[in-house]
């Protein structure tokens, strides 16, 4: 793909690995592709079953680059319902590994949470889960190092797919995809890499390996790469690249002997952009059909990307919401693109279960029955009986079967003949709760406020807007620490607080105690009409408050000899008045200002002052920091330009949960609730000299800034209404 949604995250790549087990207990919970073919290879221009020889063709899609609007379909939910609902066979894992550019170059970075290079091990443990999914489904994944200037990054890949090779060298479900769009490469170079990063997959594993082309995959060039079981790419978008052209040399590969992958194709022109076109489409459509090319169509996401909105109309989805859950995925709309790609690959979708058995006959035989894990028990032929090949999954007692788990069992009846017998697990309710924090003063993250909801206790928050999940389930919650929260249901009835539909509606609610610390919160649902059962378990912060100080703190300017306003400087902090002390450039006192009362007095020579504010932890507030500079006469004159450069700078925003600090030459931002925050570095003159726009989750967050010259700066920061600005000397 020529275009792409810039990544607007830095270090905020996070994965709940509560959600998956590890792919190497992993099971298929249902028939597939994998248990008709096993590991794939290749014979000839062919690519088949190293098990059992057949040819295989496979239909499926490509995710979105792994990046802050692609990651979110990197879930079990959306491969689950892929797998059920489009009939795929395969997908894409288009991991980005250190820059955007389509033409190879090195101007467009991706952020370090979504940079292979930058977060290995949070890769290597999203394409484990990626790869437990695939196993769950019975489908194969193709791991793809999504980049256009592999060569440049040889030793990296030569060590994830070495990794990735040892790993998953018994796993038939994975598929190797070693370059994903060379451009203007040499064949010589590609072909070098390719056979140095053969050679350290070959060392563990016979797994088909697909090798990109020259020329954005256009198949230019194949063959020349020594090993077994490798297959060549090309990709095309149809309304760029038309079948008379592009299909002949597939063709004339095939007619070579080497077998051709289509790991990528889309609907549009090669920008991911315009109109779909549907004729060029089609006639791509029936050349892949009768020329039996395995083939993944880009890309799987939303058409309007909730991090930047960018559009893409390529997507298979419409809207601008990410679809993470089943429910979701049901109710979505499509593309005129998506439209074109659903139907193909629902008219194609095929019975594996009934291909695994094909063949058999028998009175006892029936065709694959596929039923729930809350369905008891399903009639069989009478007058047989049946043992069962997986009874975690199904058992039998005569001619009756009993639904024990998802899964699926071979059942041999007493003539002989198999059956397949698919028993599919339904999707979990969702409550909507996720971890959140209240602190002392009523601030809690996660939407969540505390206030005296009730009636009865200032120290309210309410857990949801209605006792039911968002499938029906009536929900029940229960508090595993009563000595940090207790848990009731009570009648909203504060008017300011409660409206519409809360308003004098009974609700659940969180009541802390006093306190501090975090404590668990079980939420229980019964299973409904095509939902399981609902058992999360959440945690529950009640933390001390943070307060700030008057807003006229701030970085200012003063003339020679100049008097701030008042609350300039302080004495005490907005809550609970407490004493606030101060220190200048790290001393008690600095010749440069005078505090006088709550002014500052500026002297009379030119000079750079960094004030710090500090107070001791109370009771009920955290300890307080915050830093301005504050500038005398002209900064580019100042007389301890050097004593400055050497203290580290931290700004305090408005809001004390929001926080900014330099260390060495990264940024720290710390932020209470996720959300958009915009940063940029200006000069004394006001040039920007780097900004972003970064979609960040709550908490910590480092970003490098080496590429910054030494100098002076000025450095600001938002998010919402929330906002830090300060001086920054880079050494």
């Amino acid at each position: 793909m020529k275009t792409w949604t810039k990544l607007l995250c830095t270090m905020a790549l996070t994965f709940t690995s509560a959600v998956f087990a590890d792919a190497a207990s992993a099971k298929p919970l249902r028939v597939g592709p994998v248990q008709n073919y096993g590991a794939l290879g290749t014979s000839g221009d062919k690519i088949i079953s190293l098990e059992n020889q057949k040819e295989v063709f496979l239909r499926g899609v490509s995710l979105f680059w792994s990046d802050a609007t692609g990651i979110q379909y990197y879930n079990s939910e959306v491969i689950a319902w892929a797998a059920k609902n489009l009939g795929i066979d395969v997908f894409r894992f288009a991991m980005g590994i250190e820059f955007y550019d389509s033409d190879g170059g090195t101007t467009d970075t991706l952020s370090d949470g979504y940079s292979y290079k930058s977060a290995p091990e949070t890769y290597i443990t999203k394409i484990d889960q990626m790869v437990e999914a695939a196993i769950e489904n019975d489908i194969y994944i193709i791991i793809d190092w999504h980049s256009h200037r592999a060569e440049y990054e040889q030793d990296l890949a030569v060590d994830f797919f070495s990794q990735m090779a040892q790993k998953y060298a018994n796993v038939p479900n994975v598929i190797f995809e070693i370059y994903n769009e060379p451009v203007n490469t040499a064949w010589s170079t590609i072909t070098s890499y390719a056979n140095t990063v053969s050679a350290a997959i070959r060392q563990y594993t016979n797994n088909l390996i697909l090798v990109g082309t020259p020329s954005w995959s256009q198949l230019t060039s194949y063959g020349g790469v020594n090993y077994s079981n490798i297959a060549y790419v090309l990709h095309f978008y149809a309304g760029t690249h038309k079948v008379s052209t592009y299909g002949t040399r597939i063709t004339a590969a095939k007619n070579a002997g080497y077998p051709v992958f289509i790991s990528e194709w889309g609907t549009t022109a090669a920008s991911g952009s315009g109109t779909p076109d549907e004729s060029a489409t089609n006639e791509w459509i029936s050349f892949m059909e009768s020329n039996q090319i395995s083939n993944c169509n880009w890309s799987l996401r939303q058409y309007t990307s909730s991090i930047d909105q960018s559009s893409e109309e390529s997507a298979i989805f419409g809207g601008s919401s990410s679809l993470i859950t089943q429910e979701a995925l049901d109710n979505a709309t499509y593309t005129t693109s998506g439209t074109i790609v659903k139907n193909y690959l629902q008219s194609y979708m095929r019975s594996w279960a009934d291909t695994l058995v094909a063949g058999q006959s028998g009175s006892c035989h029936f065709d694959s029955k596929t039923v729930s894990e809350t369905d008891g028990t399903v009639a069989l032929n009478s007058g047989c009986s049946y043992t069962s090949s997986n009874t975690d999954a199904v058992t039998v007692s005569g001619s009756t079967a009993t639904i024990v788990s998802a899964g699926f069992s071979i059942l041999t009846g007493n003539d002989g003949s198999l059956s397949v017998i698919v028993v599919e697990a339904k999707p979990q309710q969702t409550s909507g709760l996720v971890d959140f924090t209240c602190r002392y003063g009523g601030v809690c993250t996660e939407s969540h406020s505390m206030y005296n909801y009730s009636g009865a206790s200032d120290f309210e928050t309410l857990l949801a807007t209605k006792l039911t999940t968002t499938e029906g389930g009536t929900m029940t919650f229960q508090s595993l620490n009563p000595e940090i929260f207790t848990v009731k249901t009570a009648t909203c009835t504060n008017t300011s607080k409660c409206y519409g539909a809360t308003l004098n509606a009974e609700l659940p609610m969180a009541v802390f105690t006093g306190t501090y610390g975090s404590g668990k919160l079980v939420v229980t649902a019964p299973e409904v009409t095509g939902y399981r059962a609902l058992n999360d378990t959440i945690t529950i912060t009640f933390a001390k408050g943070q307060t700030r100080l008057h807003s006229k703190f701030k970085d200012r300017t003063l003339a020679l000899g100049e008097t701030s306003e008042a609350n300039a400087l302080p004495d005490t902090l907005l809550k609970d008045a407490i004493p606030v002390t101060y220190t200048y450039n790290g001393e008690a006192s600095t010749p440069y200002l005078t505090k006088v009362g709550t002014t500052i007095q500026a002297g009379l020579q030119n000079a750079i002052v960094k004030i710090k504010a500090t107070s001791q932890e109370t009771d009920h507030y955290e300890a307080f920091e915050g830093e301005i500079t504050v500038v005398v006469g002209d900064s580019t004159l100042a007389v301890n330009k050097e004593e400055v450069e050497a203290i580290p700078s931290v700004s305090m925003a408005k809001n004390p949960l929001f926080r900014t600090e330099i260390q060495g030459s990264s940024l720290i931002l710390q932020i209470p609730q996720s959300g958009l925050v915009s940063w940029a570095i200006y000069t004394p003159a006001g040039k920007v000299v780097a900004a972003e726009k970064q979609n960040l989750s709550a908490g910590s967050h480092l970003i490098p800034l080496e590429n910054i010259p030494a100098g002076s700066y000025v450095m600001k920061v938002l998010q919402g209404r929330k906002q830090a600005s300060f001086h920054w000397y880079k050494k």
